[in-house]
């Protein structure tokens, strides 16, 4: 099955340079992947010693796990006897995760590191696509497919698995481990334009992975590197117009939300809109509205003078956990926190690997599972349709990549003497 490799990798790769800026390109990308693993399947082929129902019963956790927010839908539209097919379409493509998992086990190790290159393409179009649309961070557009603040993390997160993936590289590279931090400096400046206070919330989180995964570095390099990254950040608060202004905004949203004197601002809608989704939540606790009754929903809080009419005409509740609980209930509670958790606990214990490739793997997976929870706390994610497809690549090709790792690993310890 090795001609299987060539065009999973080329997907792949394609994925990561083109998801953001070109639409639809990141459905076709999966659908054909799944198209590969089903032909794998057929064939009856065991990439690193594994056949797909192999691999079901090795990772049944992240599969069942992958598969709950599907679950989540099926449950309440059981319980109201009412059947509408356009809902499994988002939540179907996660549950195919394991497809995905399985297929990218047939890419071997040296092709996967070209990922790289995709990644700093990706990033490099996405930055042009954002100076272009906010006119050099003149304006803030909302959407051309995908939601400015969604856009910016997605390019966010490609930054740190490309500063990551230096792990990778040959040792001494030092012109490309200095392109690498290029385009994490890039995808800061992305996440600048967007002006999405989201956003900026999960720098931190991935400064502290980063703290976490690199080893066998001196500690004085790694306060000097923190001290840096600070003053870093002090300036641009300093000197950095936008920033200072939506810090202005903040304060000012908060200001008037608890006076009373204007609900309807960014932070104002927010606030409206988490405490409707708790009360909905807690009038239907175990299946909640239902993805199709969430408008009629918050119409009716409206109604109710629990919400403002303009919150109520929203999408979504600006939370992920809070929108999963307030449509689908504890079911929708337990399947989010399944999506974000499972996957992290896998990554969570590699990341003190021996081995500097295993880590760094690891640390990506980490920053992609945590930086979509920290989003959602302000935001829902998984309402887009492009996260999915980005969410269960990333999951799979960074899991495979650790498997074949210490497939390698294990492969060399008895050559080297050392007991497998």
């Amino acid at each position: 099955m090795n001609y299987l490799k060539l065009p999973v990798i080329v997907l792949v790769t394609l994925f990561y340079a083109f998801a953001l800026v070109v639409d639809r390109s990141a459905g076709v990308v999966y659908s054909l992947l799944l198209l590969l693993a089903f032909a794998g399947i057929v064939l009856r082929a065991r990439p690193e010693q594994k056949s797909f129902f192999d691999l079901l019963k090795e990772y049944w956790p992240l599969m069942l796990a992958m598969a709950t927010p599907l679950i989540a839908v099926v449950a309440h539209q059981l319980s109201t006897g009412h059947f509408a097919g356009r809902s499994y379409d988002a939540q179907s493509r996660l549950a195919l995760f394991a497809l995905v998992f399985w297929v990218m086990l047939f890419i071997p190790l040296q092709y996967m590191k070209q990922v790289q290159w995709g990644l700093i393409v990706g990033i490099v179009l996405a930055a042009i696509k954002i100076y272009i649309l906010t006119e050099g961070g003149k304006t803030r557009y909302g959407t051309d497919f995908i939601p400015i603040i969604i856009f910016a993390e997605l390019v966010l997160l490609m930054s740190v698995f490309a500063v990551f993936s230096i792990a990778w590289d040959k040792k001494h590279n030092r012109v490309l481990a200095a392109l690498k931090v290029l385009v994490l400096l890039v995808g800061f400046y992305v996440a600048y334009l967007s002006q999405s206070r989201g956003v900026w919330a999960t720098i931190p989180v991935f400064a502290i992975i980063a703290g976490i995964a690199v080893r066998n570095i001196p500690s004085a390099y790694k306060i000097g590197v923190a001290v840096l990254f600070a003053l870093c950040i002090g300036g641009v608060f300093q000197y950095g117009s936008i920033l200072k202004e939506r810090v202005s905004v903040a304060e000012t949203d908060i200001q008037q939300y608890t006076s009373g004197t204007q609900v309807d601002t960014s932070l104002g809608i927010r606030f409206q809109l988490w405490r409707g989704s708790w009360i909905l939540f807690k009038e239907h606790p175990v299946f909640g509205v239902g993805i199709e009754n969430y408008p009629a929903a918050l119409k009716d809080l409206a109604e109710r003078k629990i919400i403002s009419p303009f919150s109520a005409s929203l999408p979504h509740s600006h939370n992920e956990i809070l929108f999963m609980m307030a449509r689908l209930g504890i079911f929708g509670l337990l399947s989010v926190l399944a999506v974000y958790f499972v996957p992290f606990y896998y990554f969570a214990r590699d990341i003190r690997h021996r081995d500097s490739e295993v880590r760094c793997a690891a640390a990506m997976g980490l920053a992609l599972s945590l930086g979509f929870f920290t989003l959602g706390l302000v935001d829902v994610v998984f309402l887009w349709w492009e996260c999915y497809p980005y969410y269960a690549i990333s999951t799979a090709f960074f899991l495979a990549y650790i498997v074949k790792r210490k497939n390698l690993l294990a492969q060399q310890a008895p050559a080297n003497g050392v007991a497998a």
